[in-house]
């Protein structure tokens, strides 16, 4: 496989795993997702102008309920599930029931609402999933701690919404970087609005300038440019069947990260939950990119570009 296209891949990786760590970090200092979505969207609304500004015509030729799909899917709405959930669970659990479960996620909701039925390859992928993510349900039942449940009822709602958002980004016929405007600039606008309507006044002049920093590289940066275009040349490099193992890599990176980062170790049966759900993944990217078949569009990152993987 060609270097260049390994490194992007690796590149990728760390910045869907900065995703999660840049929420629990917020978590922890108690910063509002609201005010992290900040750094997430405000960088981007500056970089993609210019495709705003080109392919202006493109977008609003999309039928408006599915950008409005893609905007709760993947934009300020899905940000805000996937930040109260990281307010309740480790860095492990988020990046697992995430990014893990979005294959089962996107096969449902095309059976429920597309009637696409699922093709008998990725089932064997899809079951893993489900089994991987009933051994992390059964331990947060059994092990109660405070708040662990309601977390991973919002980190699926989130893996539901990203599911939407990729159906409906698929129907569009809009690219990555398309897609990338239609959701930073179908966020900042209400985004602006909440916060300027808010009673209570911002915690961002409050923190340390070394966590500001960071939030800005790993969201701002990070999430909201590089991924989009380190993935996309993953993607022509490698081909979506190679560049699809990164959605089963992030929770490992996120959850090794996190140790020495966040001191979040994570239990014996979230690790076999993830083991599991990671396995499932990879079985079902094998399923849906068979070699004979020409790559297809790649899958999306938290809360930013597009999996439009066949069924």
């Amino acid at each position: 496989m060609p270097l260049l296209g390994i490194l992007a891949l690796g590149l990728t990786v760390l910045v869907w795993a900065g995703f999660f760590l840049s929420l629990r970090l917020g978590a922890k200092t108690a910063l509002p997702p609201l005010e992290i979505a900040l750094f997430r969207f405000l960088p981007a609304g500056l970089c993609f102008l210019p495709v705003l500004w080109r392919r202006w015509r493109q977008i609003v030729a999309v039928p408006w309920p599915l950008l409005l799909m893609m905007v709760c899917g993947a934009g300020l709405p899905y940000f805000l599930v996937a930040g109260m959930g990281m307010r309740h669970a480790p860095v492990a659990d988020g990046s697992t029931l995430v990014p893990g479960t979005l294959p089962l996620s996107v096969s449902l909701l095309a059976l429920l609402f597309l009637r696409q039925p699922v093709a008998p390859g990725r089932r064997t992928g899809l079951a893993l999933i489900g089994a991987g993510v009933a051994l992390m349900l059964l331990f947060s039942l059994s092990h109660p701690q405070p708040g662990l449940g309601q977390g991973y009822a919002l980190f699926l709602l989130g893996s539901l919404l990203w599911a939407g958002f990729t159906l409906a980004l698929r129907r569009s016929g809009l690219g990555a970087l398309e897609g990338a405007a239609v959701l930073t600039y179908g966020s900042l606008p209400p985004l602006l609005l909440a916060l300027a309507l808010r009673a209570t006044p911002l915690r961002l002049p409050e923190l340390p300038t070394t966590e500001l920093a960071l939030q800005f590289v790993l969201q701002g940066l990070g999430v909201g440019i590089v991924s989009t275009l380190s993935y996309a040349y993953a993607v022509a490099r490698l081909g979506s069947d190679r560049a699809a193992i990164a959605g089963a890599l992030t929770p490992v990176a996120a959850s090794l990260l996190a140790v020495p980062l966040l001191g979040e170790m994570p239990p014996l049966t979230s690790l076999l939950g993830m083991t599991v759900i990671v396995a499932g993944v990879l079985l079902a990217n094998r399923a849906a990119h068979p070699r004979t078949q020409p790559p297809n569009p790649p899958p999306a990152p938290p809360g930013q570009s597009a999996e439009r993987t066949r069924q």
